[in-house]
């Protein structure tokens, strides 16, 4: 949906038009309403259920409505919808009847960045890191930019804001083929990766959506790729030569940007020159996503030094590896991991950071299609963790299939201790009765996992 109907294109509904967001309470939509907002749009919006961040909205001004109604696009004059919600929710049919535009947030984004110096960070793991990294950098280093990232700054407290600077720093999702409606000037892509089976049936499919993304920059415009991702250089392979500079970086020495392993680690950059990396999150991904946003920010005209200066004070963003407390000595963190790839990634975050500490995993899968996909993938990584809890799949946009479940995770793991769930509440029960202190507690999933952590820490409160 483009937004162009009979009632004529959303584009040219200039401020105080008043704008209608379904899904409003999602990381990347509630970050367009504050920008609407500031650009002196009306702003509604709605959402299935109650969360800190609709609190948040509720708390800045922003009018938000639980539940769909078709009463709630009585005064838009559009609608604008993430690519998570179904198009048969009520609010769409009632625009669609009152013949008003019907946008999705990707064309807004798009929008708003196309006469900017677009920053466009896509991969399948790391783009909220990794565009958080590189709207911080250019914060610090007073060029203003404007950014709509998946996930909250800590350090700036927000997930998106209009600021008057030619950057516009965007997290780029392939789900929905929502990246491919931006026309980034630096395209970053830090690697690629089968994930989303419910749209992209094989590996293929993801990398030929890559191969579009990256066909998307115009002639004259920079690419930051990941040189050691064997999927990333074959769609190099595949592009149309249109005269595209490719910087490429990793953990390769003849990468353009390479980060060598160390006490502190060094990254290279071009001219022979090196410099010690400084970064308060732990993981080796993180060392990669530092390369890659140093390496963007260069493109932009951002010296390195100040570059690295900013990363060292970078606290990183809600949701990955967020410590939300510890009580007797037990760590509880919460972090966005979703894939295979991001729990063996946080996890050995987790062993970086605390090592010799038990490690317990409370893990939420992410939609029927990707556990039904990755079922020995994920018991292989959760295998890694000193005990694992399951609690049910979390459905997002899917039906239940009824042919997988949690269980079917927890049967192939050997060698952990394994607990399936019910329920969050259950979970959490069943996980104290396992910890003793001196622990640490990964809560992991895209869900709504997240609420399991001020139970937990509750809980060991109460059970001290």
């Amino acid at each position: 949906m483009d937004g162009r109907s009979a009632a004529g294109d959303w584009r040219t509904l200039t401020p105080p038009a008043h704008v209608h967001l379904v899904g409003i309470g999602g990381a990347g939509m509630s970050g367009l309403a504050r920008m609407l907002r500031a650009l002196g749009y009306t702003v509604t919006g709605c959402d299935r259920a109650a969360s800190p961040e609709l609190d948040r909205l509720q708390a800045e001004g922003i009018q938000v409505e639980l539940g769909h109604h078709p009463a709630h696009v009585h005064n838009a004059a559009f609608l604008v919808l993430s690519a998570a919600v179904s198009t048969s929710e009520p609010e769409i049919g009632a625009a669609i009847q009152r013949r008003l535009p019907v946008v999705k947030r990707a064309a807004v984004l798009g929008w708003l960045s196309e006469h900017r110096q677009c920053i466009a960070v896509a991969g399948a793991h790391g783009k909220s890191t990794t565009s958080g990294m590189i709207a911080w950098i250019l914060t610090q280093a007073g060029y203003h930019p404007s950014f709509a990232v998946g996930a909250e700054l800590r350090d700036l407290g927000v997930n998106a804001r209009i600021d008057t600077g030619e950057a516009f720093v965007v997290e780029a999702d392939e789900y929905d083929y929502s990246f491919l409606l931006l026309r980034p000037s630096i395209a970053v892509v830090l690697n690629i990766e089968h994930d989303h089976p419910d749209l992209f049936p094989t590996p293929a499919h993801v990398e030929r959506a890559f191969q579009r993304f990256l066909e998307a920059v115009p002639p004259g415009g920079t690419a930051v790729v990941a040189a050691d991702d064997p999927a990333v250089q074959r769609v190099l392979t595949w592009l149309a030569p249109h005269q595209l500079q490719i910087i490429t970086f990793g953990a390769n020495p003849k990468a353009d940007w390479w980060v060598e392993p160390g006490d502190p680690p060094q990254l290279h950059g071009p001219h022979n020159q090196h410099w010690p990396l400084h970064l308060s999150i732990p993981g080796w991904h993180n060392r990669l996503n530092a390369a890659a946003a140093v390496a963007a920010a260069h493109a932009a005209g951002v010296p390195v030094s100040q570059s690295l200066r900013a990363l060292a004070a970078f606290h990183g963003v809600s949701r990955r590896f967020e410590q939300w407390g510890e009580v007797r000595g037990i760590k509880i963190f919460v972090d966005y991991a979703h894939h295979p790839s991001e729990i063996a990634a946080t996890i050995a975050a987790a062993r970086e950071r605390f090592p010799g500490c038990r490690l317990w995993v409370l893990f939420q899968p992410h939609t029927y299609s990707r556990t039904r996909a990755f079922l020995d993938r994920f018991a292989e990584v959760l295998e890694l963790a000193d005990g694992v809890v399951l609690v049910p799949i979390y459905a997002a946009r899917e039906a239940d299939p009824g042919i997988v479940q949690s269980a079917d995770i927890g049967a192939r793991i050997q060698g952990v201790p394994v607990v399936v769930a019910d329920a969050l509440d259950d979970a959490v029960q069943r996980l104290v009765s396992q910890l003793h202190g001196d622990e640490v507690i990964l809560i992991l999933g895209a869900g709504d996992v997240w609420r399991a952590a001020p139970t937990l820490i509750q809980a060991l409160e109460g059970h001290a």
